[in-house]
């Protein structure tokens, strides 16, 4: 019998550069999309978006804040390494187990944009900070699932080296 698992995060917290920030609401993750070559040929009823491995569109990410404590310090013009470390409660519903895992994520961005957000009476003042991303790294429980880095042409998933699969082959 297929067991579900939920996960739930129960808490966070961004360090940028060697600073914790606070008071952090939302981090949006960026979308891994990679670029496609449409294949549309003779006797096909169906062209077809084909995925290229080892190229992706460009990425961002965006973090919302209340301008808490060092929030000042997303909006410096410029690039960015920041760690977002979050704790995550998994429940197993077929053995009712309930346990933790870590799971931290590694941007190296460059600061593209703040959206100064609303001002409301009774809530607070906040802002979202936009991100062109250069660098993203997931890791759960100490295990780095995926590596995607712009700059050193790297694509990874689950130890698995897409781009280093092609360059091996133009050798």
């Amino acid at each position: 019998m297929p067991s579900k698992v939920y996960v739930n995060v129960e808490d966070h917290r961004l360090i940028d550069g060697k600073t914790t920030v606070e008071d952090i609401t939302k981090v949006g993750l960026p979308t891994i999309k990679h670029t496609t070559t449409t294949i549309d040929a003779a006797g096909m009823v169906v062209a077809v978006d084909m995925p290229n491995a080892t190229h992706l569109d460009a990425m961002d990410y965006t973090i919302t804040h209340n301008n808490g404590v060092n929030c000042s310090l997303l909006a410096t013009p410029g690039k960015h390494t920041q760690e977002f470390r979050t704790v995550r409660q998994k429940y197993g519903v077929a053995k009712a187990v309930i346990g933790h895992e870590s799971v931290k994520f590694r941007l190296v961005g460059v600061h593209a944009e703040t959206q100064k957000g609303d001002i409301e009476t009774g809530s607070p003042y906040g802002s979202t900070e936009k991100y062109s991303c250069l660098r993203y790294e997931e890791e759960v429980d100490g295990k780095i699932v995926t590596i995607i880095d712009a700059m050193a042409g790297v694509i990874k998933y689950n130890g698995k080296d897409y781009t280093s699969d092609v360059k091996n082959l133009l050798k």
